[in-house]
């Protein structure tokens, strides 16, 4: 149900996707070679894109936690990301 889940970026390189219901670890997701800064929904809540230290951008399938493509082109660390609504 909408508002389930929960998205969290770590210094530890990965993003966390919990249960916010039950406050339960879902999926780990990895591959980032630098810290993660910020982590962002699709509008419909099948993807996750998170902007790291390592200057990429990976998007993700939030219900496997396979990575889909990575974005890369930034000259310097990436803080944020946010999906078109």
């Amino acid at each position: 149900p909408e508002g389930s889940k929960l998205a969290t970026a770590s210094f530890n390189k990965t993003v966390k996707v919990w249960n916010a219901l039950n406050g339960e670890l879902s999926l780990t997701l990895e591959g980032h070679s630098g810290p993660v800064l910020g982590v962002s929904w699709s509008t419909d809540c099948t993807k996750l894109a998170s902007a790291s230290v390592d200057k990429t951008v990976k998007i993700w399938n939030a219900l496997s936690a396979e990575l889909i493509l990575t974005l890369e082109g930034h000259s310097h660390t990436v803080f944020s990301v946010l999906w078109s609504p």
